[in-house]
């Protein structure tokens, strides 16, 4: 999406330049200058570490929370 974004805000740029200075055009970079920002932001985001996979619980990380009752199973007497 990023890669889309950059070559749309390429082609408005270059649309933006042949235009005469005025209001037109200066609208047009202050929003450029936004969506810019807004690139940047997608780009980062993507990049962004991400967060270790938990490991698999086991039977003895239940052990604690199950007072008297075994995490494998009933146990018969």
């Amino acid at each position: 999406m990023a890669n889309l974004l950059t070559e749309y805000l390429t082609a408005v740029r270059d649309h933006a330049r042949s235009l005469p200075p005025g209001q037109e055009r200066t609208e047009i970079e202050a929003w450029l200058a936004f969506a810019d920002a807004h690139r940047k932001h997608l780009i980062t985001s993507v990049s962004a570490p991400k967060l270790p996979t938990p490991p698999k619980p086991s039977g003895d990380d239940l052990n604690p929370f199950l007072g008297h009752w075994s995490p494998y199973g009933p146990r018969f007497n």
